[in-house]
C-alpha cells in the first residue's frame, strides 16, 4: 500500500536536550507539544466528540494551529476500565482520519496503539511515530518496531504496574524502562520514554513521579509527560478549570525536565509559557 504524504518525524528533532550539571537539571529547551485527538466513544474526557472524520480533521488542524508539533491519534480508549476493541474497529475509526489529514497536516502523526496490525496499517497511511502504552509487549509489536526506523514512545504502567506501597516510583519506573529498552535493543535516538501518569499508579505516586523526573531524564532519552485531564489533575486541583490546571502541571513537568508534553488543549499552556519566558 502506498504511504500517505505526512511529514517525516526525526526523533532528534523531537528531543530537546536537557542540560545536566551533576544532579541538577537546568531549564530544558522549549517543550515539544503533542496534541491529543481521541477517535473514541468512551475516552474519559472527550469520548464521542471526534468520532466523525470531519470533526476529527477540524480538531487536528486546530491543534496544529495552536502550536502542536505532533498530533497523537488514538482509536481505542485506555482509560481505567475501558472496553477493548477489535483491530477492525480501531482501524475503522483511525484510517479515514489519517486519509483526510494527508496533505493537509504539516506536523507528524503519532499513532497511539498496542496492536501490531493497527500500527502497520497506520504507518501505511502516514503515521510517523509509534506511541505504545504497553511498551511493545503485545504480539508482533516489538518486531514491528525493531524492523522500522521511526520514533517509539515506550510507556510504563500497562506492561508493568507499580506496587501500591512503592515509595520511590521515579526510581522504579526508570529502572523498568531502562531494562525494557535494553531488552528491545532499539537505537537510542529512536526512543522516547513516558512514566505513564495514571496507569497502574496511585495518586501519591503520580505526584511523586511529577515532582522527581530526574531519574527518568538521567536515562538520556526524551521524557514525555501525559497528564492532561487525568485523575491527578482533578485530585490536586479539584475546583480549577481542567485544561488550565493541566497546563500548570505540564509547565511544572517541563521545568523538571520533561521534553514532550501531551495535552488536549494547547492554548492555556502557551499562555503560561509566554508569561514564564517573558523578559
Amino acid at each position: 500500500m502506498e504511504r500517505k504524504n505526512f511529514p517525516a518525524a526525526d526523533p532528534r528533532g523531537l528531543a530537546p536536550r536537557v542540560n545536566q550539571v551533576g544532579d541538577a537539571f537546568l531549564n530544558p529547551a522549549p517543550p515539544v507539544l503533542m496534541g491529543i485527538l481521541n477517535l473514541t466513544p468512551d475516552s474519559f474526557s472527550d469520548g464521542g466528540k471526534f468520532l466523525d472524520p470531519g470533526a476529527a480533521e477540524d480538531q487536528a488542524l486546530k491543534l496544529e494551529a495552536d502550536g502542536a508539533q505532533i498530533l497523537d491519534l488514538g482509536a481505542e480508549s485506555t482509560r481505567p476500565g475501558h472496553e477493548p476493541v477489535s483491530e477492525e474497529e480501531e482501524l475503522r475509526r483511525l484510517l479515514p482520519v489519517l486519509d483526510r489529514l494527508a496533505g493537509k497536516l504539516k506536523i507528524p502523526v503519532s499513532v497511539d496503539t498496542s496492536k501490531a496490525a493497527v500500527a502497520r496499517a497506520a504507518f501505511d497511511h502516514g503515521a510517523a511515530i509509534l506511541n505504545d502504552v504497553a511498551a511493545l509487549s503485545r504480539p508482533g509489536m516489538a518486531e514491528f518496531a525493531q524492523r522500522g526506523d521511526f520514533p517509539v514512545i515506550l510507556m510504563h504502567g500497562v506492561a508493568h504496574v507499580l506496587p501500591e506501597d512503592d515509595a520511590r516510583p521515579s526510581e522504579t519506573v526508570a529502572a523498568w524502562l531502562a531494562a525494557r529498552i535494553a531488552e528491545l535493543g532499539l537505537p537510542r535516538d529512536r526512543v522516547i520514554v513516558d512514566p505513564g501518569i495514571g496507569f497502574g499508579t496511585t495518586r501519591p505516586q503520580d505526584a511523586a513521579l511529577l515532582d522527581n523526573l530526574a531519574p527518568l531524564v538521567a536515562l538520556g532519552y526524551p521524557v514525555l509527560v501525559g497528564l492532561s485531564r487525568k485523575r491527578i489533575v482533578r485530585h490536586l486541583h479539584p475546583d480549577a478549570d481542567r485544561d488550565l490546571a493541566s497546563a500548570q502541571m505540564a509547565l511544572a513537568a517541563w521545568k523538571n525536565g520533561a521534553a514532550i508534553l501531551r495535552l488536549h488543549e494547547l492554548r492555556p499552556f502557551n499562555d503560561l509559557l509566554r508569561q514564564e519566558t517573558a523578559p
